[in-house]
């Protein structure tokens, strides 16, 4: 079943035509991976997203006689950086390397895992290029794009002549290379025993106007579908109406997009033995959308939730929260 949900006021999401420095893009993140296939299975899991926090309960059984060790790794989405030099990315922390704030545990107690961040130019690993300049391997955070700017000239003309840049180190600098970021740590699953896995962050949830004088009902959003159902479309609608009535806010709700790969190839057995899933959208005249297979209950004045036994999950999530919009200034 395609599901949508209303709760009769207003939204959070993502939005079409707004000017560039109002909006800001989503990437999707997920969950844990393994690196190679094991025997260990998922016994459960228990996740909740919101366009603020996503936390996730895993339990992890090894069936065999043998225990069991594999890398973990929680791998972030790529960053473009010539895609953000010129429009922003959606919420991060100030920390370049952890810019999620990501955390981890096991069975209880914090796990240290190692951060591997680098620079990819056409599939060249150009990590000691960036760095050896003086630039930040990963701009969108901490005020990079600031310092790429502020860069002596020598240093971007070195950039530029060495393919990971564009510009001629004057009055043009475009930083060319992808930010990829993984979290990882060597995990150990003893025979005939589970681990409690737990772990969380803070989505890099896109934020811009929305207006039905613009979007339409079927139409997609940065290429994801929505399901508006009618009592969905009817009460956005009216909350857009209601928002007329004070000329500055120009009909618009504010947009928040939240993305989560949950179709990750986890190189664990089976599906998933127990799955929760719980949705909240923050406040409680909220508008909350998605497309999902299966019935979300209501269960709180904010949150939805889901739950099925052997779970083989057959869509990411792509959520949308619609809230009524300050007025523009």
């Amino acid at each position: 079943m395609r599901s949508s949900l209303c709760v009769l006021a207003a939204a959070v999401a993502l939005a079409a035509p707004a000017p560039a420095d109002d909006s800001s893009a989503a990437l999707s993140a997920g969950a844990i991976v393994f690196t190679k296939s094991t025997p260990v299975r998922m016994a459960a899991e228990d996740l909740y997203v919101s366009p603020k926090a996503v936390r996730i309960r895993f339990v992890f059984e090894n069936p065999t006689a043998r225990d069991v060790e594999t890398i973990v790794a929680f791998p972030l989405p790529d960053i473009d950086t010539a895609m953000f030099w010129g429009s922003a990315i959606g919420s991060v922390t100030d920390d370049p390397r952890n810019f999620v704030g990501f955390k981890v545990t096991v069975d209880g107690k914090p796990a240290p895992f190692a951060i591997e961040q680098r620079a990819f130019r056409k599939g060249k690993d150009v990590t000691a290029v960036v760095a050896a300049a003086g630039a930040p391997i990963n701009p969108t955070a901490d005020e990079g794009y600031v310092q790429l700017e502020k860069l002596a000239r020598d240093k971007q003309k070195a950039l530029i002549a060495a393919g990971v840049a564009e510009g001629d180190g004057v009055n043009e600098f475009v930083p060319q290379w992808t930010v990829r970021t993984r979290f990882y740590w060597t995990q150990k699953f003893p025979a005939r025993k589970s681990v409690v896995i737990e772990h969380s962050y803070q989505p890099v949830t896109g934020q811009f106007f929305f207006s039905t004088d613009y979007v339409k009902r079927n139409e997609k959003i940065d290429g994801n579908d929505y399901c508006f159902d009618d009592p969905t479309w009817a009460a956005i609608r009216a909350k857009s109406g209601k928002s007329k009535d004070n000329p500055d806010t120009n009909g618009y709700l504010l947009a928040y997009q939240t993305d989560y790969i949950l179709r990750t190839a986890g190189n664990w057995q089976g599906p998933i033995g127990r799955f929760h899933l719980t949705l909240d959208k923050l406040k409680p005249d909220n508008i909350l959308t998605l497309c999902w297979d299966g019935e979300l209950k209501k269960t709180g004045p904010t949150t939805f939730e889901f739950a099925k036994e052997n779970f083989a999950p057959g869509r990411d999530i792509h959520l949308l929260v619609l809230e009524s919009a300050a007025p523009v200034e």
